[in-house]
């Protein structure tokens, strides 16, 4: 299960409401006692003047906090609400920029190594690499910022066509795909979910070769069995894609991880991952769609 985190103007709103209804309570309560206690007795009348006088001043001063106490809350959370939507839009703008110098310097990159005439160079292989790395990086940044407040389209995508842009990106891989199927989700989403299983088979796993099988689940449903043939994962399964790691290697976080599962839930799937021994690493992801 996914944590759920209220929106900024839900907050707001909740604030609104508890503001209302807490002081609608103290001033009925407050009427209630000041009618109650009307002195009617000549016997009990100054005594009823002092609890009177009491309520009233005890009264008061509770409406007077609630009052103050409501009014700053509501302030604060529309004061907090209007800081997040900056930080959101400033976020995102910078995250635009950085990604088209990111793309500009991949693009110089590749260039270059076309410009070595087949001639492989390694420092420029490895500076392709680190640059897809940082893009990934960034864009999993972006889409965990903006997870909870983004929607996500739903539209009919080739599972093939998404593997044919990606295996120029990881062009040390070889995908294999057993049967081709039509995924209902958003694109980007889905680039990303299979950006980062395969950015976690060649970095951590290894791997040289990734299968993806589809299996028919029947009700409008498909398995993705994304399978690698590369080292496997060692650590606890069950907390892959639950949490961040605590990891001294910034590259092992298993925030793609996190973001894959918690993308894959926005559009209505899940994922499972398996691993054995000397078998690599296993997905299991579970999206709308049917076979092709």
């Amino acid at each position: 299960m996914t944590k759920s985190f209220l929106k900024p103007h839900v907050k707001t709103a909740l604030a609104i409401v508890w503001f209302a209804f807490t002081f609608s309570l103290v001033a009925w309560w407050w009427v209630f006692f000041l009618l109650r206690l009307n002195p009617t007795e000549e016997s009990s009348l100054e005594q009823l003047q002092k609890s009177h006088r009491m309520f009233a001043w005890e009264g008061s001063i509770l409406l007077g906090a609630i009052l103050i106490g409501g009014i700053a809350l509501v302030i604060f959370t529309y004061r907090d609400q209007k800081r997040h939507q900056r930080l959101r839009f400033f976020f995102s703008t910078f995250s635009h920029d950085i990604k088209t110098s990111i793309a500009r310097l991949r693009l110089q990159a590749e260039v270059l190594e076309e410009d070595l005439h087949g001639n492989t160079n390694p420092v420029m292989k490895r500076l392709i690499h680190d640059i897809q790395r940082l893009d990934l990086q960034l864009e999993n940044s972006l889409l965990l910022a903006n997870l909870e407040a983004g929607e996500l389209l739903k539209e009919e995508i080739s599972l093939s066509d998404l593997l044919s842009s990606l295996r120029i990106e990881f062009s040390e891989l070889t995908l294999e795909l057993e049967k081709n199927a039509v995924i209902y989700g958003d694109r980007r989403a889905l680039l990303s979910v299979l950006k980062n299983l395969l950015q976690n088979a060649v970095i951590h796993g290894k791997a040289t070769t990734v299968r993806i099988k589809v299996r028919d689940l029947g009700g409008g449903r498909i398995e993705l069995q994304i399978q690698d043939d590369g080292l496997g994962f060692k650590g606890p399964l069950e907390k892959l894609g639950l949490e961040i790691l605590k990891s001294q290697d910034s590259r092992s976080n298993g925030i793609g991880l996190l973001i894959t599962r918690r993308l894959l839930q926005k559009m209505n799937g899940d994922v499972i991952f398996e691993s054995k021994d000397n078998e690599g690493f296993r997905s299991l992801v579970e999206l709308e769609g049917h076979l092709k």
